[in-house]
């Protein structure tokens, strides 16, 4: 299917929620076509922008399509729209919320799928809009945001990215990257996950935040962040 770029209005939001619980319950399966389509329900954003409905297999992969798609809309109003997006995640529901072997989706919390852009504890579990303004803001130095599938967030991006005064900090994310990023695999490390001493959810929850108390993080690069790093992080760098 390929259809022109649409966002959702009220009653879209509502109805692509209605359907999110129906499925969540059992109840169904499919997200509806003609939701996708529904003057009533949703409008064209861009009538030049056309979207094709793929499955996609990475992150990466989803999160650039649509941002060569969609670039050309301007101003950072977009990361905030709330129809545009809620809509994109049930266009491309198929891979941020695939069927399991046995044929049933295992359906999330809401706002995985339906932009909440007023609180950024909800707003960053989105799994469209979240990575793809931190790879906006980030370029490249997004990627450890774009490890994985779709479907899930990632252990980085669930640590780093829910804190908003980090997830776009240059040199914290370069450090996180010198740390805790495979560069031979292009991938994240494994036995990253966990939240003991030298983990990335303590580095994200404890020693950035007591570092942001009296060095100016922003001016500096991931270099220097490690620097000031106590030994529980060193067994993560690669020499």
């Amino acid at each position: 299917m390929i259809t022109q770029l649409r966002r959702f209005n009220e009653l879209g939001i509502e109805e692509f929620r209605r359907e999110l619980h129906l499925i969540k319950n059992n109840e169904g399966e499919e997200i509806p076509i003609s939701l996708l389509t529904d003057g009533y329900l949703c409008e064209i954003v861009h009538i030049e922008i056309k979207m094709e409905q793929k499955t996609f297999i990475t992150k990466e992969e989803i999160v650039k399509y649509i941002f060569d798609k969609i670039s050309r809309l301007s101003g950072k109003n977009i990361f905030y729209d709330s129809g545009l997006w809620s809509w994109l995640a049930a266009f491309y529901f198929d891979s941020v919320c695939p069927k399991k072997k046995s044929g049933e989706r295992k359906v999330g919390e809401d706002s995985r799928y339906i932009l909440n852009p007023e609180e950024w504890n909800k707003y960053y579990r989105h799994l469209l809009a979240s990575p793809f303004r931190l790879f906006k803001e980030l370029s490249t130095l997004a990627k450890i945001y774009l490890a994985g599938t779709p479907d899930v967030n990632g252990e980085l991006l669930e640590s780093l990215a829910s804190r908003q005064e980090i997830a776009t900090c240059r040199g914290v994310i370069e450090a996180a990257e010198m740390l805790f990023w495979d560069k031979n695999k292009n991938n994240i490390k494994r036995g990253v996950r966990g939240k003991g001493r030298g983990s990335v959810r303590r580095l994200a929850g404890a020693t950035i935040p007591q570092f942001q108390m009296t060095y100016d993080l922003n001016s500096m690069n991931g270099t220097d962040v490690i620097q000031l790093l106590p030994d529980e992080y060193k067994d993560w760098i690669t020499p």
